[in-house]
């Protein structure tokens, strides 16, 4: 029994279907059945029922699926270690960033980072969160700045700054000349919101009451394409703090009354062969916090 068996076996249950399965491990089908047949001769049961149509999955291979699972990850870690201790890898890192946060972070970031390891090569990451966090859990990602909560039991995160939201108008819009705003003195405004899947939108729909507000039609890619209409007169947003531009004369932020705010931290796996390095990296991120 093999390694290679073992992902053979993990391939055909995700699957239940041989081709596929078989095109997965980049193998042809009749070689994956003939390494299944000899997995299940040599342990002497059987793993799956087959029929025409249907592949089920037996009891025992039910039992034995968790320890081939667990048996591989161990492998995997054991191979991240030999390659964070490698020569080629032992001075490099994957950082990465969600989009309406990476490029206003991520220069000073990477600036403080560069600083303190001048040998460091950074490898930057943009991706959306739900990415972000399948990279971290498939060892393909070093770190990641990630808006908390981040519900996951093999992950763990150190918090690096508050990012307060301000409203932002254009500056001739009716509420430009106000120092502060209560969240409901902007309702039935247009509210501008980033596509789905971007954490920032998920966070704007929390903060601002469906019933109040009116979400535009428009869904924009990036924050620079809000600000961009916003100017314009199309509407309203909510902007964070760390992608104000105070120099542009014309767009208004505007302090909310309730202080409204998302949480930045750095997040990795726990079993990160590099954590202490991680865990040194978040307390230099987190020195003196960006505006």
């Amino acid at each position: 029994m093999t390694l290679r068996d073992l992902s053979y076996l993990l391939a055909v249950a995700e699957f239940r279907n041989f081709s596929q399965a078989a095109e997965h491990c980049a193998i042809s089908q009749p070689t994956l059945s003939t390494q299944i047949k000899k997995l299940e001769d040599y342990l002497g049961i059987d793993l799956f029922l087959r029929d025409k149509n249907n592949i089920a999955i037996t009891d025992a291979c039910r039992e034995i699926l968790p320890i081939a699972r667990r048996i591989l990850d161990d492998v995997r870690s054991i191979r991240q270690i030999a390659a964070h201790t490698s020569a080629r890898h032992r001075n490099q890192l994957s950082l990465g960033a969600f989009p309406s946060l990476a490029s206003y972070v991520l220069p000073e970031y990477v600036f403080r980072i560069k600083q303190h390891y001048p040998d460091l090569k950074l490898q930057l990451v943009e991706e959306k969160t739900h990415a972000l966090i399948a990279l971290l859990l498939d060892k393909k990602l070093d770190a990641a700045l990630l808006a908390l909560p981040v519900e996951h039991a093999a992950l763990e995160y150190r918090l690096l700054f508050e990012d307060p939201f301000t409203l932002a108008v254009s500056a001739d819009h009716p509420l430009a000349g106000l120092e502060e705003v209560d969240l409901n003195q902007a309702a039935r405004e247009n509210l501008l919101l980033l596509d789905e899947g971007h954490c920032l939108r998920d966070q704007a729909l929390k903060l601002c009451d469906p019933a109040r507000f009116v979400e535009h039609d428009f869904r924009a890619s990036s924050l620079e394409t809000l600000r961009f209409m916003v100017k314009n007169g199309v509407g309203v947003t909510l902007m964070p703090s760390v992608a104000i531009q105070p120099e542009d004369k014309d767009i208004r932020y505007i302090d909310i009354r309730q202080r409204p705010s998302r949480s930045i931290a750095l997040v990795w796996l726990k079993t990160h062969p590099r954590s202490a390095l991680l865990e040194t990296m978040a307390k230099l991120l987190a020195y003196k916090p960006l505006p």
